[in-house]
């Protein structure tokens, strides 16, 4: 179990050094109260943050959490520091991983956008995996909803998923299988709770099911049909 903060652990509490202190002290390096056989790689001053290669796939859980920053200096060094380990990261291991999972709290918005840029080239995270072209699904909180966002800026290889808060709904379940043309599997564990990108695997290899899901405010499912 990995765990990364969100904006309740920090930005939003009364002292912000009180909820750094509290996160560190109790889900801070929480992976190392079991054996396992990650070969993690924390990311010195950025120790909330990490990265392994399992199975051909690069796993990067930043510290980016939403809200108003407590300090936009503190802020912009943190992803000037975030970009500069995964531009090393994607050079040290190229050849190594086949697919990116990132992980964080905040969504990619304006206060973020010094880290994950606006699709346009400049060398910021989205040209980065644009110019990889690696499948790149990102996983994030902060909006308590769940939607995706397929191809965002431009990027054919960028999946978004939103993910549920207040615990609305079973953790989702992710399989990788980088040997299949379209390796990656979400599924939100419930038949009422569809997948619409990647039920059936992402990248998908054609648009054929598209007519058979249908979207509302909650989730998406699949008609099959039948009454």
């Amino acid at each position: 179990t990995f765990v990364l903060p969100g904006d309740n652990d920090i930005n939003d509490c009364d002292s912000m050094s009180h909820g750094e202190e509290m996160w560190t002290k109790y889900f801070g390096l929480f992976d190392q109260r079991w054996d396992h056989s990650f070969d993690v790689t924390r990311w010195g001053d950025l120790g909330e943050s990490f990265s392994f290669i399992q199975k051909r796939v690069l796993y990067l859980g930043l510290n980016m959490i939403g809200g108003t920053p407590y300090s936009w200096t503190e802020k912009s060094n943190r992803h000037r520091k975030h970009l500069e380990q995964v531009r090393a990261l994607f050079e040290e291991h190229e050849g190594k991983f086949e697919v990116i999972v990132l992980l964080k709290h905040a969504d990619p918005g304006r206060n973020h956008r010094d880290f994950f840029g606006d699709g346009d080239r400049d060398g910021l995270f989205i040209d980065m995996i644009r110019m990889l072209g690696k499948p790149t699904i990102h996983f994030h909180g902060d909006n308590h909803n769940y939607y995706e966002e397929e191809g965002e800026y431009g990027v054919d290889n960028y999946m978004r998923i939103s993910l549920d808060g207040e615990s609305v709904a079973p953790p989702i379940r992710v399989i990788i299988d980088v040997s299949k043309p379209n390796p990656v599997t979400v599924s939100r564990r419930q038949s009422n709770l569809r997948v619409k990108c990647c039920s059936d695997g992402w990248p998908r290899v054609d648009d054929d099911d598209d007519d058979y899901y249908h979207y509302d405010d909650d989730y998406y499912y699949y008609d099959d049909g039948d009454e």
